[in-house]
């Protein structure tokens, strides 16, 4: 592929997604600039594992003696800012938006924002920059709606951490499983995008931590919670810091932080992530409590602690049965622990409670004095703190009196102080107090009465299993620390140095996240992380981070790439890559280790290459800066972001980016100017929610919420089915409460039916309800008697409706169930939905709900519809018919629909209240040319078909012979490679032909003429291949089974001859399209090339037609709804009439392929957006359109009379369904393909496992 191709593909792809998305205020465009070295070091390992794996891939290649080609592959990492490539993608890009605004309309009402290369960033932070400093301005809208496109997960994070809950996140289909593994068809068209909506990810998150609310000292906040999940998130890896050891997401590591965090969290006095900035002491907490996690994974994998395993099931053997005789049995040291709390109970029982008076312990507890201390804390009304820290920064066990506060200890006598005290002690009356007294005395006397077991009979159990444990995990640690980071896990400075890089590290991220890079030097200059019980004392540190400068887009080049990469790096600096004498050519190691280090995916592998020294760097290339060309040196500057709008006045030339390639835009109403992002002025970044913002069932129409239903929630195993599998990890499982369970389907038909309601919950779709039915009957509303009220009539089901109801009403339950994890309780009642296609417009103007027909009628559970929404989707209001002179306004671009000029550009010249006057241009030689291009395509020459089994008589050949050379013959040759030595015409399991060569009559395939010539050519030049199509049934083929000498080489001649006779260019269609053969449209693009040659702008004619209907133009916005069940065949000629998309407006093409929703036109002339049709055609002039883009002009279908009173013409209602010759038939599950052939017998495969 060119440059110049890749740059048209860009191009179009990014057009593909303003077409997507059609944003209406801001389309911002950040490519990434230079980065903050924290992110470089990843940028660096992925840039040296792809030229390791292209290294790898050609050598593969060279030992098999591949052909390999001429020119040099394309080298992915010039995406890399400070290339030549990043440098003209930039200008290419430029020219692209000024072309865009130029010529597509929907690219001019908005702001569109350019951030390239030469601007320092990564491309989702300068967005989110923008995002976080105009959420500080006093006019932001909070209901504002974005959508950020881009394939990085960490992007989840980034639209959570924004607290604009109308935020979404766009990225192609993600296929797993074979079909991942299957080639697309290439075009853009067969792209499946996602919409993942971050307001329903929100409310998923509620669910999960919400169940805490009722144990928190503090307010519960889904804010700060989301807050806080995103500083956990770090914890499994990100870009800028390894994951924690034997912590990873498809090993439930996010789970497990989920459970350690809402366990934590009660004990705390606040959350951890207070927007960006860390509370180190309650983070500890967090840490703490994993360490019994990591813990498990070492006595899990890696202790033999069998013995103390069985002691310890022996000991709590014992202390069980003493628990069951006694009901309470404590160890020596639970009795100590007992012993403080009822000293301290006892002396402070006469006294107010007060935050000074509390009973502190030193947090060093095993898990089981741990428990011991929640109970006895419970059953005492007692209030225990797990996050406080002495002097020494040593964890500590804080209990309090019930009553006492964690709030500022007022001002004694305030008015807030003495209201406070009346509070708490006005209602205790003497009696409550003495009950009170009692409780604590019997909770008092059940401990001091219950048994101390001993740990064993020398009172050591505990002791020697745990010093047991940890000589162990110290020595595994030791393993670690030694083999993945080569320091000593007994020099306390090598793991303090780590520990606390880790933890600046984490503080770091969150920085960059909430309010951006807090240091563009820092990095985290270790490979892997500290192990969970190592990370200690994170509250007693102070992270200071200097902001520094980022790297010039040369220096990023000489961090980032490999020596494989050095073409892509200035002249002066390559040796610096290779040379012994280089004073940094330890920077690039042509071998290194790659680590999967626990992860599943080669990409995930940590990449051991060495750290940069910036200094060492910044110095070798100091020297050479001089040398630099002054191209060179600008490319090595940094830029400013871009702006552009559509502007009104005269229009201005832009020159061509690509000479000889794109043409200059000679009236280009587009205008550039430097965008500054919004400044705070004494502003503050808004933490949390903005004011005014709408969630749940009130969210802006668009963005899904479960609140929209009454439902509850639980978290469980319920086998949702994800990618093809069931899950085998907890669910949160929604339970949606029937409003309906106890109704009648009358009641509820009078209801609903007629009326307007919403289906597919919780991404709601409007409809109008046409019908209700319940397992016995379907009840509608009918006019019984014309001209009186409509009625509610049962009509009952069928014998066989019966159980066609109770399957739909199934598979609705079951769909919600394992799809979604949606319970919706038995599917007792059915609402019978005409889903809503879109708006029509009126002759009139006016715009009206258009629904679908009754063969697309949808059921939906009663339960899981819904009657009203809290705000409206503006795109579906209906409008009244607007002023002529509103819709037309002098100057807009029109078509005419006269019989005599049909399908003409024109502009509006004036309109009065009920008419119209136009101007056409025209060529006279339009109407002659239409119908040569039409007359082409019916007399090109028809290919002749034979059926299979009369095509493999005529070759004298079987039949099954036929449907092998037909389809992939694949042939093993000594070095177990395959070879396809099949002509493939035929694609059973995908459906699909090739055109003037095969095709599908029902269940039965043809071939052609052209198709017995080129099998008949094969059989004469290599008849070995031919007997053997007979043998071997489905079994593979071996080289040696065709030919007796030189069986290889062979093979590589067959190979040769079937590329040389373009075999391997055969194009595969689908069975259901009509194409016309790629000879066909090169003639059509030669006799379109001579017409534009001959063409000159003095031949055009203009003609005004005055007082016209407005039904007699079409406005290209209007196309959509005016032109739909248009009908059109191979050949037509047409006109674009779309002003948005890819095609010029009013660009002429012929018809040369027909899908199911679409169809293939070639154009008159070249564009930007064009493609090759699957190189059908020649590059840039083709493309794939809708119908309703386009005017029929060799079979007009809207002839409209021109007269002031005349009626529109009639609507088309038969829809446009195109049928490709003899109609294939797929064959149904289970049901063999008819190829002529017997079906293969059934054979059994053992697998022998035994070793």
């Amino acid at each position: 592929m060119s440059e110049e191709q890749i740059f048209t593909s860009i191009f179009a792809y990014v057009d593909l997604l303003f077409g997507k998305i059609k944003p209406k205020k801001l389309f911002f465009m950040a490519v990434d600039g230079v980065a903050p070295r924290a992110k470089m070091n990843q940028q660096r390992s992925r840039r040296f594992r792809t030229a390791k794996e292209a290294k790898e891939v050609r050598e593969r290649a060279e030992e098999k003696g591949d052909e390999l080609p001429a020119e040099k592959a394309f080298d992915s990492n010039c995406i890399t800012p400070g290339t030549v490539f990043m440098a003209r993608l930039s200008e290419q890009l430029r020219y692209f938006v000024n072309k865009k605004i130029t010529e597509d309309a929907s690219w001019r009402e908005i702001q569109v924002v350019l951030s390239g290369h030469e601007v320092p960033g990564e491309g989702e932070h300068k967005i989110m920059e923008y995002i976080r400093l105009s959420r500080a301005q006093p006019d932001y809208n909070p209901n504002v709606r974005h959508c950020l496109y881009g394939l990085d997960a960490d992007l989840i994070m980034l639209g959570l951490l924004s607290h604009d809950p109308h935020f979404c996140l766009l990225r192609e289909e993600v296929k797993f499983g074979p079909s991942a593994k299957r080639k697309g068809g290439g075009n853009l068209e067969s792209q499946n995008f996602y919409l993942l909506h971050l307001s329903l990810m929100r409310e998923y998150l509620n669910l999960e931590f919400r169940e805490i609310e009722p144990v928190l000292p503090f307010d519960y906040s889904l804010e700060r919670v989301i807050d806080d999940f995103i500083l956990l998130a770090v914890f499994v890896g990100n870009d800028f810091l390894p994951n924690l050891p034997d912590l990873h997401i498809h090993e439930n590591g996010l789970e497990r932080l989920f459970d350690v965090y809402k366990k934590v969290l009660p004990s705390l006095d606040g959350y951890i992530n207070e927007s960006g900035t860390i509370n180190m002491k309650r983070l500890q907490v967090v840490l703490e409590e994993m360490r019994i996690w990591e813990r498990e994974i070492f006595e899990k994998v890696y202790a033999d602690a069998n013995w103390f395993k069985g002691k310890q099931r022996k000991h709590g053997h014992e202390m069980e049965m003493a628990r069951i005789r006694t009901g309470l049995v404590l160890t020596q040291a639970q009795r100590e622990i007992f012993g403080k709390v009822k000293k301290f109970v006892l002396d402070n029982r006469e006294t107010r409670p007060s935050i000074n008076t509390s009973l502190t312990m030193q947090n060093t507890f095993p898990a089981s004095d741990r428990n011991f201390i929640s109970t006895l804390s419970a059953d005492l009304h007692l209030s225990v703190t797990w996050d406080e820290y002495d002097e020494e920064d040593q964890n500590l066990v804080t209990w309090r009196l019930p009553g006492s506060t964690v709030e500022p200890i007022l001002e004694p006598g305030s008015e807030a102080n003495e209201k406070e005290d009346d509070e708490q002690w006005e209602d205790v009356s003497d009696e409550d107090d003495e009950e009170s007294r009692l409780a604590v005395d019997r909770v008092l006397k059940k401990y001091e009465k219950a048994p101390v077991k001993d740990d064993d009979e020398d009172g050591e159990f505990d002791a020697r299993y745990e010093k047991s444990v940890k000589d162990r995990m110290d020595e595994w640690k030791r393993s670690y620390y030694k083999g993945k980071l080569d320091i000593s896990y007994d020099n306390p400075e090598q793991t303090r140095a780590l520990i606390f890089r880790y933890a600046e590290g984490l503080q770091w991220v969150m920085h960059y996240y909430y309010s951006g890079v807090a240091s563009w030097g820092w990095f985290y200059n270790y490979h892997y992380a500290p192990r969970i019980s190592d990370l200690s004392g994170l509250g007693d540190m102070v992270f200071e981070f200097n902001l520094g400068k980022p790297f010039r887009p040369f220096e990023q080049l000489m961090g980032v790439l490999p020596s494989a990469s050095m073409d892509l790096i200035p002249l002066v600096y390559r040796d610096l890559m290779y040379d012994p004498t280089s004073p940094i050519l330890d920077f690039y190691p042509r071998e290194f280790e790659q680590d999967q280090n626990g992860k599943k995916q080669e990409w995930e592998a940590v990449v051991k290459i060495p750290f940069i020294d910036e200094d060492r760097l910044l110095r070798a290339m100091a020297s050479r800066e001089h040398r630099l060309t002054a191209e060179e040196k600008r490319r090595n500057t940094f830029g400013t972001s871009t702006k552009f709008s559509f502007s009104t006045g005269e229009p201005t030339v832009y020159p061509s980016s690509l000479p000889n390639f794109f043409p200059p835009i000679y009236r280009c109403t587009c205008v550039t100017e430097p965008f500054d992002l919004p400044t705070l002025d004494g502003l503050h970044l808004v933490p949390g929610l903005c004011d005014g913002v709408f969630l749940g069932a009130e969210a802006l129409a668009g963005f899904p919420s479960l609140d929209t239903l009454p439902y509850t929630a639980s978290s469980g195993f319920h086998g949702v089915n994800i990618h093809g599998s069931e899950s085998r990890n907890k669910s949160m499982v929604v339970h949606i409460q029937n409003p309906h369970e106890s109704r009648k389907s009358e009641e509820i038909t009078k209801e609903m039916v007629g009326k307007r309601t919403f289906i597919g919950w919780p991404f709601l779709q409007e409809g109008r309800v046409v019908a209700i039915s319940d397992s016995l009957f379907k009840y509608e509303e009918v006019v019984v008697i014309p001209g009186s009220a409509p009625k509610i009539v049962a009509n009952p089901h069928s014998p066989h409706g019966l159980s066609h109801w109770k399957m739909k009403a199934e598979r609705i339950e079951q769909m919600y169930s394992k799809k979604c994890g949606v319970i919706t309780g038995d599917v007792e009642v059915l609402v019978h939905v005409q889903p809503l296609k879109g708006m029509k417009r009126l002759e009139t103007g006016a715009f009206v709900k258009d629904y679908e027909s009754p063969d697309k009628e949808i059921e939906q559970a009663v339960q899981m519809v819904i009657s009203q929404v809290a705000t409206e989707d503006p795109r579906f209001l209906e409008k009244k018919p607007p002023p002529l002179s509103e819709e037309f306004p002098d100057g807009c671009k029109i078509f005419f629909l006269g019989e005599h000029a049909y399908g003409v550009a024109a502009q509006v010249a004036s309109t009065t209240d009920d008419t119209l006057s136009v101007i056409l241009a025209f060529y006279p030689s339009d109407k002659a040319e239409n119908d040569n291009f039409k007359a082409m395509v019916q007399n090109r020459v028809s290919q002749h078909y034979y059926p299979s089994f009369r095509a493999a008589n005529i070759l004298r050949i079987s039949g099954r012979a036929l449907s092998k050379i037909t389809s992939s013959f694949m042939v093993l040759t000594a070095d177990s490679s395959k070879n396809n030595l099949g002509l493939s015409l035929k694609f059973e399991a995908k459906s699909l032909k090739v055109i003037d060569y095969s095709r599908k009559d029902g269940r039965h395939w043809e071939f052609s003429e052209k198709t017995n010539d080129l099998i008949r050519e094969y059989k004469e030049k290599f008849p070995e291949v031919f007997q053997v199509l007979d043998q071997n049934g489905d079994d593979m083929t071996r080289a040696t089974d065709i030919f007796s000498e030189n069986a290889d080489a062979r093979v590589k001649e067959v190979k040769a001859w079937l590329k040389s006779k373009g075999v391997r260019e055969f194009e595969p269609v689908s069975l259901f399209s009509d194409q016309l053969t790629k000879e066909t449209v090169g003639e059509i693009e030669e006799y379109a090339n001579s017409i534009n040659k001959n063409r000159f702008t003095t031949a055009i004619k203009k003609a005004i037609v005055k007082n016209i209907p407005r039904h007699a133009v079409l406005k290209p916005a209007h196309a959509t709804y005016r032109l739909q069940n248009q009908h059109f065949a191979l050949g037509d000629r047409v006109t674009m009439v779309q002003d948005s998309g890819g095609v010029p407006l009013s660009a002429k093409g012929v018809v040369v392929g027909l899908n199911s929703k679409s169809m293939d036109v070639v154009w008159d002339v070249a564009f930007m957006a064009g493609s090759t049709l699957d190189d059908r055609c020649s590059p840039y002039r083709g493309s794939t359109v809708q119908f309703n883009s386009c005017l029929n002009l060799s079979n007009p279908q809207f002839i409209t009379s021109t007269h002031p009173k005349s009626a529109p013409p009639p609507r088309l209602n038969v829809p446009f369904k195109p049928r490709a010759g003899p109609y294939p038939v797929q064959p149904a599950p289970g049901q063999p393909a008819a190829a002529g052939l017997r079906p293969a017998p059934q054979r059994h495969v053992h697998i022998n496992t035994a070793s």
